[in-house]
């Protein structure tokens, strides 16, 4: 549903200490000066003409010495020197939103993400009548009734099907080609997205309206979440506030800023600047896209409660799996060295890569797909048995990613590629073309 493309533009912060030079040194060394030719095939100087010209080097070293640390001293007091409305001082557009080295368990705007860890898909299939009876095929299932477990497989197969579908990104146009080709129906079919729903997409709400009433099922993604967040911070500011700053200079620089510029930091600064000359304080690591600003100002209470209500992991049962393992369906990923049920939230909601001393990245500039790691550590902990499956989304990058224990199903829909979904009870990949949004 992110995208690769989510491109949520954050960097790594580096650790000084393993910073490296390409030409193999410090990345403070004084360069090198031009070796001084041997005076031993000169004609031999004066010996106060020596003592002066040794002096004289003396004190032009001592006085660039002291013009340095001059220098050195200003530009660290710059550095921590708060702008005189109050905010923090201004950063360059690149720094403008970090990636935190380590992920957190918890992030200073949580209490407007209002988070649901995980949620079970409920076995209410009626294969005869469509009123929501719930099959007593099921409980045959649990208990081990390998007959009753073949017929309820077969039934599966001909009639219900939960199908897991990549991320949308407000593309209705390619959601809706993708209902086409599956040959979808609402009395048979349970839907679940796999994040990213809104955002990026010039429909997002639309998108949002239609899985409404489909009833379909869904897990929160980064684009999501940064939405979800958005609107508890707007429901939590005074709604005079808000009109206040919307006519102002600094709203309309934000909307009009172009993204990762100089004006667009600029923006920002007095959009905070506005806040909290009203006590109010932005959450630091919200991001301040116009984008998720417009959605999450312009969503309706139902709109917001069906995104608020996605969990960060939906499990679908083992009973319905045509492997008969539960499938998790998350976002982004999971941290391979944690408990399915122990992952961080970011994680969930951001993972790409994991770096060589296993920290969870969103960049994939740098260490190897968490998928990759995911599958190597398993095959080596039980090479002939699958215990569970991860479905998720948001690596447009690597498109349709298909390994024993992960399927990565985000093929780039609101790029123009494909929207991708996995039938859960068939193991059937099913793919459609997108619009270029």
């Amino acid at each position: 549903m992110q995208s690769s493309s989510s491109k949520s533009s954050s960097t790594p912060l580096l650790d000084p200490s393993s910073s490296r030079n390409t030409g193999g040194g410090s990345r403070n060394a004084v360069p090198k000066q031009p070796q001084q030719p041997h005076y031993s095939t000169m004609r031999k100087k004066p010996n106060h003409a020596s003592r002066n010209d040794c002096m004289s080097v003396r004190q032009v070293g001592a006085t660039l010495g002291i013009v340095i640390l001059l220098l050195t001293a200003t530009s660290l007091w710059f550095s921590t020197l708060d702008d005189s409305n109050g905010g923090r001082r201004r950063r360059s557009p690149s720094s403008t939103i970090k990636e935190p080295s380590t992920p957190p368990d918890s992030l200073p705007s949580d209490p407007f993400a209002q988070y649901i860890y995980q949620e079970e898909l409920q076995l209410n299939y009626d294969y005869e009548n469509t009123a929501g009876v719930i099959n007593p095929s099921r409980f045959a299932a649990l208990r081990g009734d390998e007959q009753q477990q073949q017929q309820d497989k077969n039934k599966n197969n001909n009639n219900h099907r939960t199908i897991v579908v990549g991320d949308v990104h407000g593309s209705l146009v390619g959601f809706e080609r993708f209902l086409k080709r599956i040959e979808h129906k609402p009395q048979r079919d349970t839907l679940v997205l796999a994040g990213d729903i809104v955002a990026k997409g010039p429909q997002s709400l639309k998108v949002v309206d239609r899985l409404i009433e489909l009833q379909a099922k869904c897990v929160r993604g980064n684009h999501d979440d940064v939405v979800i967040r958005w609107r508890g911070f707007l429901d939590s500011v005074n709604a005079a506030i808000l009109e206040e700053y919307e006519a102002s200079s600094a709203f309309v620089d934000v909307m009009e800023a172009e993204a990762e510029t100089e004006a667009e930091a600029q923006a920002i600064e007095s959009m905070n600047a506005f806040f909290l000359q009203r006590g109010i304080n932005i959450p630091s690591d919200l991001d301040r896209r116009s984008e998720h600003y417009q959605i999450a100002r312009a969503m309706t209470t139902e709109q917001y409660n069906y995104l608020r209500q996605c969990p960060l992991i939906l499990t679908i049962p083992k009973e319905i799996s045509v492997n008969h393992i539960p499938v998790h369906v998350v976002h982004a990923g999971i941290d391979p060295t944690r408990d399915i049920l122990n992952q961080r939230p970011w994680v969930l909601v951001n993972i790409r890569n994991l770096l060589k001393d296993g920290t969870p990245s969103r960049k994939k500039s740098k260490g190897r797909g968490w998928a990759r790691e995911f599958n190597e550590l398993h095959n080596r902990r039980s090479p002939s048995k699958r215990d569970f499956l991860v479905v998720y989304g948001h690596d447009a990058g690597r498109s349709l990613n298909v390994m024993p224990w992960s399927i990565g199903l985000d093929t780039g829909c609101v790029y123009g590629r494909e929207l991708t979904g996995y039938v859960v009870e068939t193991g059937l990949i099913v793919s459609s073309p997108c619009p270029r949004v």
